[in-house]
């Protein structure tokens, strides 16, 4: 059957397919991990404390000198709570370097060096802590 416009004009061949909304899917687990760990860095930080109080960031001492660290147990500067932070991650890095080498039991050597150097980010990290803490108590 012949149409009855002109040959001139040519019907399209187009297909046009029904668009379908369907709920959004779930991240990645690798970014829900990052999310919630640098959340709970956040938290474990004093960020909280530090955001609620609003000290200065960088407090002044004698003759102008900065304070990074305030003394005093209630109180707590900005970078003190990233430094803590910081600190926190390098500890729980070390940790997770000690777990991970326990996979490489057929490569002892490879193991040894994970464990090692897991061990000396963990030992910093404590030996900062005990640092910080000695300064704000005012021991050192």
């Amino acid at each position: 059957m012949k149409p009855w416009w002109p040959s001139i004009i040519v019907k399209p061949q187009v297909r046009l397919s029904r668009v379908r909304f369907t709920t959004p899917t779930r991240p990645p687990g690798i970014i829900l991990f990052g999310v919630l760990f640098v959340a709970i860095l956040f938290i474990l930080g004093g960020n909280i404390y530090t955001m609620v109080r609003t000290p200065p960031p960088i407090a002044g001492g004698q003759g102008g000198v900065p304070i990074l660290v305030a003394p005093g147990i209630d109180v707590q500067l900005g970078l003190e709570g990233i430094v803590a932070s910081v600190v926190v991650l390098m500890g729980t890095m070390g940790l997770g370097l000690v777990y991970y080498s326990s996979r490489y039991v057929f490569q002892p050597g490879y193991a040894t060096r994970l464990l090692v150097l897991g061990v000396i980010l963990a030992g910093i990290a404590i030996i900062t802590f005990g640092y910080l803490f000695g300064i704000k108590t005012n021991e050192f």
